[in-house]
């Protein structure tokens, strides 16, 4: 349910008005997001973007693969999302945990 009202508001962001932008300009985001991103990711090493989500109005959202640093995690593969905020070039990092 949560997820679904997540999903919900984050659709009304991107409601907003679209604007016209050049490729270069979606590339340089792009490029700001992932390195903001991956220095965000201070609990995993050998941090790419495994896909490039959304980019709504002030966001951009991504998921993040990576091995943990932590000694007694031997090695085990993680997943993380990050938000990009376009304003400020602040990302924030949170794993990803999957519920079965």
């Amino acid at each position: 349910m949560r997820l679904a009202l997540t999903a919900a508001a984050l659709a009304a962001l991107a409601a907003g008005s679209a604007q016209a932008s050049t490729p270069g300009s979606w590339n340089d985001l792009r490029a700001r997001s992932d390195k903001a991103c991956i220095a965000a990711a201070q609990e995993l090493r050998n941090v790419r973007v495994a896909a490039y989500g959304d980019t709504f109005q002030s966001v951009t959202v991504s998921s993040l693969e990576g091995v943990y640093k932590p000694r007694h995690m031997r090695g085990a593969r993680g997943k993380a999302t990050c938000v990009f905020d376009k304003r400020t070039g602040r990302a924030e990092v949170r794993e990803l945990q999957v519920r079965r």
